[in-house]
């Protein structure tokens, strides 16, 4: 009984730690292809946001997802991927810092204070 038990608990425990890939980021032709196939505007920011897909866009990258007949929307906010992307990180660093500083311990006064030597 004792066995049944545990091997129950280790099977729980190994289907509790596995996790699911990230999905793989989408290029800029998986959304001329997405736009081909004719997916709506909605559909495809939503695909963007589901891959956390980041673009960085050129002119080029702009001329040639226009001529391909991307929508306007859909390009704006290819470009607001890498903005969105650079902020996002920098909440994180922020976050990790006050952690760090407030969490873990701060020495206050110190390097002017050698109270803390």
């Amino acid at each position: 009984m004792k066995t049944s038990w545990f091997t129950l608990l280790v099977a729980l425990l190994a289907v509790g730690c596995a996790t699911t890939p990230r999905p793989t980021p989408l290029t800029q032709a998986d959304v001329i292809s997405m736009t081909k196939a004719g997916m709506t505007d909605e559909e495809i920011i939503r695909r963007i946001d589901q891959t956390r897909s980041v673009f960085k866009l050129n002119a080029d990258a702009v001329v040639n997802l226009r001529k391909e007949g991307v929508s306007e929307h859909v390009v704006n906010y290819m470009l607001d991927t890498l903005t969105r992307a650079a902020v996002d990180e920098e909440r994180r660093r922020a976050y990790d810092d006050y952690e760090y500083q407030y969490r873990f311990g701060f020495f206050y006064g110190y390097p002017h204070h050698r109270w803390c030597w």
